[in-house]
């Protein structure tokens, strides 16, 4: 497949980011862009034209709230968690997630807390 280049201008902020990205996966900044697209492209196939025109028109800060947006971001966010630095059995990581959406958190912020727990426990003893 032939690249295809396209001049874009982006802020500080995303560039700063994109590189951060590049640098904690270890690929090249073009692979981090490229995948960022396809999640996106993948985010917005189910809107119509209408939809895609509200979203690309309106400010980020209002297109995010958007009811279907929103809904299509928590789905996206649901299937790309990641459990940091634990390596877990699927029955294990299913109950963990079933955990998290019954508290309204995420499994990183659960394990994070049970660590921080054992954690005092050790020291108290």
């Amino acid at each position: 497949m032939r690249p295809v280049k396209r001049g874009i201008a982006m802020s500080q902020e995303m560039a700063a980011k994109i590189y951060h990205f590049s640098r904690v996966a270890k690929v090249s900044e073009n692979r981090v862009i490229n995948r960022m697209l396809e999640i996106s492209h993948e985010a917005l196939a189910a809107f119509d034209d209408a939809g895609l025109r509200r979203i690309f028109t309106q400010p980020w800060e209002i297109a995010r709230k958007l009811p279907s947006l929103s809904r299509q971001m928590a789905g996206r966010r649901s299937r790309l968690v990641a459990v940091v630095g634990a390596r877990l059995s699927a029955q294990q990581r299913t109950a963990l997630e079933e955990l998290a959406r019954k508290h309204r958190t995420t499994m990183s912020a659960i394990q994070r807390q049970t660590i921080e727990r054992l954690l005092a426990k050790a020291l108290e003893a």
